[in-house]
C-alpha cells in the first residue's frame, strides 16, 4: 500500500479509501497561488502519485485556492505525455494515452479542475511515469505565473 501525506491528509493510492466520506480511487489536491513580486507560485503535493497496479483508473480532483490578493489566477491548460521520469512534459497539449476527461471551472470560488488517470498501460511492462502540467493565468500581464507538474507512476494493469 502506498500514500502520499498533504496537508495532515494522507491519500492511500492502491485502491483504498483516500480520505473518510471520499469513493476508492479519488485524489483530491489542494493547490495554492502566491504572489512574490513579478511572479505568481502555485504550490501543492510534489508527488509522484502512485496508481497501483490492478486498482483501475484514478480521478485526480484539484481545487486552486488563490492567495494572490485579487489576480484572479485560473486553471489554462494541460500537457500531459506518457513514459517521461521529469517534469513537465516536453511538448505541449495531450500526448498521453493515460490522461483524459478533463475539465476545469474557473467560475467556482474556489476554482477546480480535474482529469482521469486511466492506470492502463500493461502491467508485465512494469511502471509507466505519466507526466502532467497544469498551467495557469491570471489578471494581470506583467506577473509570470507558475505551473504545478508533478508525475503519476501507473501500476497498469494485467
Amino acid at each position: 500500500m502506498t500514500s502520499a501525506t498533504h496537508g495532515g491528509d494522507t491519500f492511500m493510492m492502491s485502491g483504498q479509501d483516500n480520505r473518510e466520506g471520499d469513493p476508492p480511487n479519488k485524489i483530491p489536491i489542494a493547490l495554492t497561488a502566491t504572489v512574490n513580486g513579478s511572479k505568481v507560485n502555485i504550490s501543492g503535493p510534489s508527488g509522484p502519485f502512485i496508481a497501483g497496479k490492478d486498482t483501475g483508473a484514478w480521478q485526480f480532483d484539484f481545487t486552486l485556492y488563490d492567495n494572490t490578493g485579487g489576480l484572479d489566477v485560473q486553471f489554462d491548460s494541460l500537457d500531459c505525455a506518457d513514459n517521461l521520469a521529469t517534469c513537465p512534459p516536453t511538448g505541449s497539449g495531450d500526448n498521453s494515452s493515460q490522461i483524459g476527461g478533463v475539465t476545469k471551472n474557473n467560475s467556482a470560488t474556489p476554482k477546480t479542475a480535474g482529469f482521469t488517470d486511466n492506470n492502463s498501460n500493461k502491467a508485465k511492462d512494469g511502471p509507466m511515469n505519466v507526466s502532467f502540467q497544469w498551467n495557469f493565468t491570471c489578471n494581470d500581464p506583467s506577473k509570470t505565473v507558475g505551473a504545478y507538474d508533478p508525475l503519476i507512476s501507473n501500476g497498469g494493469r494485467t
